[in-house]
């Protein structure tokens, strides 16, 4: 039952498709809706508008920040790239150094080599020399002393003995006059 008052108090007379039976319920909407929209436009749109230029202000912001960040991140690549031109520059100079260097250590050490072998082969054609100069005159003074030996044995087998001293004081005293 009371559900049935309640239909009958929300629907006092019968409604058209798009209007209201009564027409002071249609002025008492547009008066309500009125009100509504007035508050709404007076409260609502300065506090939609704020937060619209909110929003704009920072995605404004965002969009400066990300160019800014843009420009920043290619000079710091035209930096990198500047830099890495001039280290494969360096990298190719100090390779190209290397090799010269290198060059150079490779004929300094063939060249001290070489007078390394020099100084060795005059070195042992010297002591070659001396060697032979050496052994003449080892040779010669074992032919003299063996040819004094055989002279005095010749000496001695054909000399008696007064003969003998008589050398032996003629030497003594030239000996003497000598010294």
């Amino acid at each position: 039952m009371l559900l049935a008052q309640i239909q009958v108090i929300a629907a006092e007379g019968p409604n058209g498709k798009f209007i209201p039976s009564d027409a002071k319920e249609m002025y008492w909407a547009i008066a309500a809706f009125a009100v509504i929209f007035f508050f709404f436009v007076k409260k609502g749109v300065p506090l939609i508008r704020e937060a619209l230029d909110k929003g704009q202000a920072a995605a404004v912001a965002d969009a400066t920040a990300a160019e800014a960040a843009i420009a920043e991140s290619r000079a710091k690549i035209a930096d990198a790239t500047a830099e890495l031109g001039d280290a494969d520059a360096q990298l190719a100079q100090i390779m190209a150094d290397s090799q010269e260097a290198a060059q150079q250590l490779r004929v300094d050490s063939a060249n001290r080599t070489q007078q390394l072998v020099n100084d060795m082969w005059a070195k042992a054609q010297a002591d070659v020399e001396s060697m032979k100069t050496q052994a003449s005159a080892d040779i010669q003074a074992e032919v003299a002393s063996q040819a004094m030996g055989a002279a005095e044995q010749v000496v001695r087998a054909s000399l008696d003995d007064a003969g003998q001293s008589t050398l032996v004081d003629n030497y003594i005293a030239r000996l003497g006059a000598s010294s």
